[in-house]
């Protein structure tokens, strides 16, 4: 019995391709909304002044990771503009 190997690319050689970008963008972006909204309640509950004693820690952390999920959905997007021109030419 013999098993053929196939070669595996690395991970440093692999590119994505515009559709894998703005995939991984929209997901991203979908990810972002999904997190706003826990976000706002937990705001509206903490100005209505509802128990003050909690600490503000997992606001601020999900507030930047809202942030980063929309840097990295808009990094996406930009990178996916840029091959799908240089791919046109």
């Amino acid at each position: 019995m013999s098993v053929h190997l196939r070669p595996v690319r690395s991970l440093s050689s692999a590119r994505l391709g515009p559709v894998e970008l703005i995939t991984g963008g929209l997901l991203s972006t979908a990810a972002a909304l999904t997190m706003v909204g826990p976000l706002i309640a937990a705001l509206l509950i903490r100005r209505s002044g509802a128990d003050r004693t909690h600490p503000s820690a997992p606001l601020i952390l999900l507030t930047l990771a809202i942030a980063l999920a929309i840097i990295v959905a808009l990094t996406m997007f930009a990178i996916a503009r840029r091959r799908r021109r240089s791919g046109s030419s």
